[in-house]
């Protein structure tokens, strides 16, 4: 006699499009991003970058000051550092180290700023520090 099978159903992953509404379990009340999915869920991570990544605007340049606020007002997560390497890793957003300088990967700027540009763009450290 044969025992039946504890084999759990092979579940079909949807497309990252698709995966939107899991994102609310990431969220606080506000809608910000509350907890990082873990590394086994890697489409809810997908979800949750989506999310984000839709925060930025195509064609425009942001600072380093820039991504932070804006992560910062979306999600209540401590390490926004991670949220940046996940967006570039994933590649939501692109990175000029040289000028320190993000876009959107599917938004690439026409033109990129010159780094005076990009100094009178940056907020103080006191702007920050009165913002979060």
């Amino acid at each position: 006699m044969s025992r039946p099978s504890k084999r759990r159903p092979n579940k079909k992953k949807l497309a990252p499009g698709k995966t939107l509404q899991g994102v609310s379990a990431f969220q606080d009340e506000k809608g910000r991003v509350s907890l990082w999915p873990s590394a086994r869920r890697r489409t809810a991570q997908i979800a949750v970058l989506e999310h984000l990544a839709a925060s930025f605007e195509g064609g425009r340049v942001y600072t380093d000051g820039e991504v932070t606020s804006l992560l910062r007002t979306r999600s209540t997560l401590q390490d926004l550092a991670l949220l940046k390497r996940e967006l570039i890793a994933s590649d939501y957003l692109t990175h000029d180290e040289q000028a320190g300088t993000y876009w959107r990967s599917n938004g690439r700027p026409t033109a990129l700023p010159t780094p005076a540009a990009v100094q009178e763009a940056a907020p103080t450290e006191r702007q920050d520090e009165a913002n979060g």
